[in-house]
């Protein structure tokens, strides 16, 4: 028996518990921040939180409104009328899932009446744990479409908050959540598909086996499935959050001015009393190092965060600015990495940093992540957006000869002109996802 040695090169990232606790805070949405928050204060005696959420009784309610009135008018000169009120968001009524639900209907600009109307209709159609009570067939029969129309509108409803609602079954559900989470594990998806009940038994040796993969990617993947949120229980009409927006971004004479909503958070500290305390009693040296430590984790990493989210919207400004002045139907094709490349930082974090998030415009709030589009590659190499395109496929047939409407092969041949090429079927795809009917039912239809 002959023994070697061999000798390989492997590069690998450990990251540091600093860099996993700023990530951690960078993932999160301003509610779960805010949990966070008062989590920690509660395991760290060092940690003193500043609730600034709304108080119990009225005058403490209106000393913060003034206090924030008056120091909101100080920093920015008056801007007060158009600015994200956050008191006036915690203190509105009771909310129901569909009310929360509706309201992120407008944040989609390019849908018709029909779409509206189908969207409405699948919005009050779910049950209590938010997924989809009614077959789709019975819905495209109702609305006199085709189930490929409603399972666009259906896809659009999947992409609301909270996440997850509009799945059919539980399998949709989980899944919804992995399509949304650019971080998850290679084989989650197909486990779930496939394997729910290898994942729930823990099978680990037999999905190994059958993906031809490490008993460490499976466990790994089994973990991350059983992470995932559970369903929605209870009443959907119970109360929930509303969307607060991380970042405004407006129109200030010639410059935008980018603001980062940090009035709803609660204000953390560390006290400086306890901090003696604690660092003069000789007992306590180990357990003061440690809290000290966590403390300043938290403070750095939210400073971290904020800094980020800014870098992030002044960079979305700069590559987006026509879809700050018109709209989504203006937005260009951006992926995660093009940002992440020009930030210098990992995709993971530029991940991390959407996820959840809103921004608020003079078009509307939007979700950061429906900022990130694909797009098509035209024949000078740029990408042209898939929201560009049906655009400009929509000028055209508004634009056709009534009597002799445009086919799609002849739309085809126009838009290649244009210098864009796509197939006949995708524009029949487009065509139908904005519910135009086709040439001949244009004339006859």
């Amino acid at each position: 028996m002959q023994m070697a040695i061999k000798t390989s090169q492997k590069v690998m990232q450990v990251l540091s518990a600093q860099l996993v606790q700023h990530l951690e805070i960078l993932q999160y949405s301003s509610n779960e921040l805010e949990q966070f928050i008062y989590d920690k204060a509660n395991e760290n005696p060092l940690l003193v939180v500043t609730d600034a959420t709304v108080k119990s009784q009225y005058e403490e309610i209106m000393q913060l409104a003034s206090y924030s009135l008056k120091s909101y008018t100080a920093q920015n000169n008056g801007l007060l009328n158009n600015s994200f009120n956050p008191i006036e968001m915690k203190l509105a009524a009771k909310e129901s899932y569909e009310q929360f639900l509706l309201e992120q209907v407008p944040m989609h600009k390019n849908l018709s009446s029909v779409d509206l109307k189908i969207l409405t209709f699948l919005i009050q159609s779910l049950d209590d744990r938010l997924f989809l009570d009614v077959d789709l067939e019975i819905v495209a029969h109702k609305f006199k479409t085709n189930v490929l129309h409603v399972e666009a509108l259906l896809d659009l409803l999947q992409t609301f908050e909270p996440v997850g609602v509009g799945a059919r079954n539980y399998k949709e559900y989980l899944l919804i959540q992995v399509d949304r989470d650019a971080l998850a594990p290679k084989w989650t998806s197909q486990f779930i598909k496939t394997d729910l009940e290898l994942v729930a038994a823990q099978s680990i040796k037999q999905l190994s086996k059958k993906y031809k993969t490490s008993t460490q990617e499976v466990k790994k993947t089994v973990h991350y499935i059983k992470n995932l949120k559970p369903v929605v229980t209870g009443d959907k009409f119970e109360t929930i959050p509303y969307v607060i927006p991380e970042i405004e971004v407006e129109r200030l004479g010639e410059e935008w001015l980018i603001k980062l909503n940090r009035g709803y958070l609660p204000i953390v500290s560390i006290d400086k009393h306890y901090v003696e305390i604690l660092k003069n009693e000789p007992n306590c040296k180990t357990y003061f190092q440690n809290t000290m430590k966590d403390a300043l984790l938290l403070l750095q990493g939210i400073e971290q965060r904020d800094k980020t989210l800014y870098e992030l919207a002044r960079l979305l400004v700069e590559l987006q600015e026509d879809f700050f002045y018109k709209g989504i139907e203006a937005i260009k094709p951006m992926r995660l990495k093009d940002v992440a490349d020009i930030l210098n930082l990992h995709v993971s974090t530029i991940s991390r940093a959407v996820r959840g998030k809103y921004i608020k415009t003079s078009q509307g709030v939007y979700a950061l992540q429906s900022l990130f589009t694909k797009g098509v590659m035209n024949i000078s190499g740029k990408m042209d957006s898939i929201m560009y395109i049906k655009k400009r496929l929509k000028q055209l047939i508004e634009a056709e000869d009534k009597q002799k409407p445009l086919t799609d092969q002849q739309i085809t041949n126009i838009l290649s002109t244009d210098g864009i090429h796509i197939s006949r079927r995708t524009v029949a795809k487009y065509r139908e996802e904005m519910n135009i009917m086709s040439s001949f039912n244009r004339v006859y239809g």
